[in-house]
């Protein structure tokens, strides 16, 4: 008993949007019966795919969420090869079991994500390049047997242990059971040549495969796996390029508009008289200075302060926190700016620190020191009426 890879044949019907914009493809995907194929050797063989096998549990378990692939990948689809040739996958809820005369069908649904594969979906039926058929690709234990199948039809040999891997749109024609061409593989991983079968089976040659690699996935050239990977390529080359394109105009644009900005701050600076402003600053800290603290006797410090915290400064915390209860920002200038004419005029009229002469020794050498007059202290203390110093 040889264990083989076969594809089956089956059909797609009216495709139903999802929210994702996907689209929900209802199919016939396997069948019963008696299918044929040309082994490697050319020879016609007739297999009997029985109900027990296509229907068994074990198989049907194999067959929900298996990849949607556009044609039949050489050695099927893989963990390695997945994300490169996947374009959806098959309903993972429980399939249908549909009789169409002597054949029985496993209904299920397919649901495909791919945009260029989807685009091929909606052609017309007719078009060459449309996607209408399906084929599963499945290994499946061959026991070699002749009999009679009950359609009356002669196999020599019959399926068992079906084991699905992927399932493969394909366009009219291409999956058509008695025209076209089968790939027939005896394991999972290294295809045979492709046999052509003609409908009178009289003609079994081997056709020449060239294999090609796409996205580091070997494929045959030509085949409709190796277009559609060429597809979604270009695809994705072009979304990058379209991309970076858009990106490229963005900047360009965000420097355009910020060149504009640039050109407008220069403008408005070249209009600022510099000297003017510098003048004004001076002087305003020169008005400030009589009403500014001093901090260990080191004059007032202005580095990185605004005007409001200079007067802010100038009036003293216990101004402030009276100017923060009332309820408008007028009012709180206002009466900051009160306070702050108060202090400056305060400062304005203070006397100038007085002189205090140093003591000194008379001529004679006495120990008894005498003041020196200071002729400013006097004059300050006349306007007031008091004694010149020294007047008795």
């Amino acid at each position: 008993m040889a264990s083989v890879q076969r594809f089956d044949v089956g059909r797609l019907d009216r495709a139903k949007r999802t929210g994702a914009g996907g689209a929900r493809v209802p199919a016939s995907v396997s069948r019963t019966g008696v299918q044929t194929y040309t082994d490697e050797r050319g020879n016609v063989v007739r297999e009997f795919r029985p109900a027990e096998a296509v229907f068994a549990p074990e198989s049907l378990a194999t067959l929900g969420s298996i990849p949607i692939t556009v044609g039949h990948p050489p050695g099927g689809v893989t963990p390695q090869n997945y994300r490169q040739l996947s374009v959806g996958h098959v309903s993972d809820a429980p399939a249908a079991r549909r009789s169409d005369g002597p054949a029985e069908w496993v209904d299920t649904a397919l649901v495909v994500n791919d945009a260029a594969t989807l685009q091929r979906i909606d052609l017309p039926p007719t078009d060459p390049k449309a996607l209408v058929e399906v084929s599963m690709g499945y290994l499946a234990d061959v026991v070699l047997e002749s009999g009679i199948a009950p359609s009356g039809e002669h196999y020599d040999a019959r399926q068992t242990n079906i084991r699905f891997n992927h399932l493969a749109l394909l366009p009219p024609g291409h999956a058509r059971a008695g025209s076209g061409a089968r790939l027939r593989l005896d394991g999972n991983q290294e295809p045979t040549p492709m046999l052509v079968r003609h409908d009178d089976n009289t003609s079994a040659a081997a056709a020449p495969k060239q294999l090609v690699k796409v996205d580091g996935i070997d494929v045959e050239k030509g085949s409709d796996t190796h277009l559609s990977l060429l597809e979604r390529t270009i695809a994705a080359q072009t979304k990058r390029a379209d991309d970076a394109a858009a990106a490229l105009t963005a900047a360009q644009t965000l420097n355009g508009e910020q060149k504009a900005k640039l050109d407008a701050a220069e403008a408005k600076l070249a209009a600022i008289d510099v000297n003017k402003l510098v003048q004004d600053e001076l002087a305003f800290r020169q008005s400030m200075l009589p009403a500014l603290p001093k901090v260990d006797g080191k004059p007032y410090d202005f580095t990185g302060k605004s005007r409001d915290q200079v007067r802010a400064d100038a009036v003293g915390p216990a101004v402030m926190a009276e100017a923060a209860k009332l309820s408008s920002d007028p009012e709180r200038a206002g009466y900051v700016a009160a306070h702050l004419k108060i202090k400056l005029d305060q400062a304005g009229k203070a006397p100038p620190a007085l002189h205090t002469p140093s003591p000194i020794l008379d001529s004679s050498g006495g120990t008894q020191t005498k003041k020196r007059a200071d002729k400013r202290a006097d004059a300050f203390n006349a306007s007031f009426g008091a004694p010149a110093a020294g007047a008795k």
